[in-house]
């Protein structure tokens, strides 16, 4: 190792030390999200209610809202901080408050941190 990257490490550590205890114990899960909506559903205020949720720190829309006859279809993305270490539980947990909001019929968890998400080989929709 040379001086220039002792002297780094030693930096890092330093600062990482000083500020251990004011940084998260757990990262945020990116959850994406289809959701199916109320016919009359407006999507802005349907994101603003995601957002104020619990444990919820940014809510974007992934896709264009398809509107049908029997209402709309969009995917959206949380970033959500963890209860616990079990992650089915943790989108459960989510799902289960995205869908209680007004005109929201059903939300169907796609993605995890990237990744196609399923529970024992089946989609995980609430």
């Amino acid at each position: 190792m040379t001086d220039g990257q002792s002297l780094k490490n030693i930096i890092s550590e330093i600062i990482l030390k000083e500020y251990e205890e004011t940084r998260l114990d757990k990262s945020l899960l990116n959850v994406n999200c289809l959701l199916k909506l109320a016919k009359d559903t407006h999507l802005p205020d349907t994101l603003t209610r995601i957002r104020v949720l619990p444990t919820v720190s940014v809510v974007g829309q992934e896709s264009p809202v398809n509107r049908t006859a029997d209402g709309a279809t969009v995917e959206v993305y949380v970033k959500f901080l963890p209860n616990t270490s079990d992650s089915y539980k943790n989108l459960l947990n989510i799902a289960n408050l995205i869908k209680a909001l007004p005109g929201v019929k059903i939300v169907k968890v796609t993605r995890l941190d990237g990744k196609k998400i399923t529970y024992k080989g089946k989609s995980i929709i609430v």
